[in-house]
């Protein structure tokens, strides 16, 4: 932590409180008005910059709390170590950075940071991010009005719906209810017909009767006999009438009967008027893409090294000993490096010094690859044999596979998702569990493409057409970079620390850079390097160390600086 900037350093030191008026960032200590004069007439500090106490104390508290002394050995900051990515006083570098390469002067490091193009490039990111910020915020004000507004227009379109049920079943109620009255009422008209006419045959037979009866009692013995004949006809004339009544339709029972419609029927059994659902579509926000610059925020000054600066040197042959088809390979942050042979349909592993450590049969062909630090696995993409993802643990046991829709190709790791090409499809993202697979790019992807990611751009290789294309976070287009000159039958690509792409040109056997926007290229590696058909390619961030492998037998390492 910085001194306490609150009291006169050298006057604390004598024991004395007195409080500062002054800060000196380079002394690292406040000052009072007495020893501020000093400081400024003394021949080594009187060019120092100094600060009103009050304008010190707008800095942020995580600035106040930078020392600008190493609070190890107590003395003051003289170089930087790119490599460990911190500073370091004198006794550091004799202690812990001696072996070393990479130190710069300190004084070199922060000269004119805060005029430099990094400094401005993080001022850039934040007012584009504010921007986003406030579109984001402006988009979701948008989404939650018209959350309301839909909910008032839902509300009205199911009061709508009731009443229109309601109309409707007032309606067919009446409508049931006539129905119900004339079918009772042409029943009843028929059944009093119908009775009408028995009341009838009943008249007859009681006249019948009563004819008997009076011939029975008046009529003489020959008049009785030929009236006989008469009655008895009467008699099955009525008979027959009878007959017709219990065969007439009309005598069949008449019931009312009411069938419930089964739509009016089962409306007690909706257990909700509608469902309501919440839609998700995709934002319509459009940001503006940044570049990740971290490492340009933890040291402002360091500049993107130009391709022509670039040297590979300290190259490692190495004989893979193997007459198969090498197509991906990976360099582990402690040296170990792998390939895929695919050919064989294995995957190789050798030791730091570039012997053999392992084998692993996959019983398919064995495309590119990706190291997934986290887990400390190997994720093996299958080519054009098959439609998998093979995690594969560096202990030499494979873990398990994720199923692709289409054959997969070249493959990257970004943060903790899996960056893949798909054939036909396009740059595919999935988890890490083989879940939410969703496409970055939809292009019409051909076999045997390379994908590399770095910061917030996505690149592919294209040997259809001899090009490399990059792409933001968004899927938009970048730039595509295109010279059958130098790059021809494009495969393995690496990006380095500075975003500088690294390609290999098959049929150029070359190794060819190219800058971070895409503009110009430079051969780097070729077939004197002892190239013949390279295939794959990675660039390890922590050493910088470029891995390329020829199709067949042989690979080589560098370090790249």
């Amino acid at each position: 932590m910085a001194s306490n900037w609150t009291v006169c350093g050298l006057c604390n030191y004598r024991n004395i409180n007195k409080a500062s008026v002054v800060w000196c960032s380079e002394c690292d200590e406040g000052l009072c008005g007495e020893c501020r004069e000093h400081h400024g007439a003394s021949k080594s500090t009187r060019n120092h910059d100094t600060m009103s106490i009050t304008e010190y104390q707008k800095l942020p508290t995580n600035v106040l709390e930078i020392t600008q002394t190493c609070q190890k050995h107590k003395e003051h900051y003289q170089t930087f170590c790119k490599k460990h990515d911190c500073p370091c006083c004198r006794r550091c570098v004799i202690e812990t950075h001696n072996d070393c390469n990479d130190l710069t002067a300190i004084e070199d490091i922060v000269k004119n940071v805060k005029s430099s193009n990094a400094w401005l490039e993080v001022e850039q990111i934040l007012v584009q991010m504010l921007k986003n910020v406030q579109r984001i915020r402006n988009d979701r004000t948008e989404n939650l009005k018209c959350l309301q507004d839909q909910r008032v227009e839902i509300e009205r379109d199911i009061n709508q719906t009731r009443k229109m049920i309601n109309d409707h079943l007032d309606k067919i109620h009446d409508k049931t209810i006539k129905e119900l009255y004339a079918n009772e009422e042409n029943e009843s008209k028929r059944i009093k017909l119908l009775l009408c006419e028995i009341e009838d045959i009943e008249k007859g037979i009681s006249d019948l009767q009563g004819n008997q009866n009076n011939i029975r009692q008046h009529a003489s013995e020959l008049q009785t006999f030929l009236a006989l004949k008469h009655i008895e006809k009467e008699v099955s004339d009525k008979a027959e009438c009878i007959q017709s009544v219990l065969k007439n339709e009309d005598m069949k029972i008449k019931t009312l009967a009411l069938e419930v419609n089964k739509d009016v029927k089962n409306i007690d059994r909706a257990d909700c008027f509608g469902s309501v659902s919440v839609e998700s579509k995709s934002f319509k926000v459009v940001i503006d893409s940044y570049k990740n610059k971290q490492a340009q925020m933890m040291v402002p000054i360091v500049i993107s090294k130009c391709i022509d600066d670039i040297v590979l040197s300290n190259k490692m042959e190495i004989n893979l000993k193997s007459s198969g088809d090498v197509r991906g390979c990976a360099i582990l942050p402690n040296g170990q490096m792998m390939f895929c042979d695919n050919f064989n349909q294995k995957f190789i592993g050798l030791n730091s010094n570039g012997t053999h450590d392992f084998e692993i049969a996959l019983n398919t062909t064995a495309f590119d690859m990706a190291y997934i630090e986290g887990e400390h696995t190997i994720a093996v993409t299958t080519g054009y044999s098959g439609k998998s993802i093979h995690i594969i643990d560096v202990n030499r046991t494979r873990k398990r596979s994720i199923k692709t829709s289409a054959n997969p190709y070249g493959i990257a790791l970004k943060k903790n998702t899996l960056v893949y090409c798909k054939e036909g499809k396009g740059i595919m993202e999935v988890q890490l569990n083989g879940e939410s697979e969703k496409t970055l790019v939809c292009l019409d992807m051909p076999s045997f493409s390379y994908v590399a990611v770095y910061g917030d751009n996505t690149y592919y290789t294209n040997k259809d057409n001899h090009s490399v294309t990059c792409y933001d976070i968004l899927g938009n287009l970048k730039w595509t970079f295109k010279n059958t000159k130098n790059l021809r039958y494009p495969q393995g690509i690496a990006v380095d620390n500075n975003g500088n792409v690294y390609v290999a040109s098959m049929d150029t056997n070359s190794v060819v850079i190219i800058t971070l926007d895409g503009k110009r290229c430079k051969t780097i590696l070729s077939s004197r390097d002892g190239l013949s058909k390279p295939r794959a390619m990675h660039f390890e961030p922590t050493s910088n160390k470029l891995l390329v492998a020829n199709q067949t037998k042989f690979a080589f390492l560098f370090d790249v600086s």
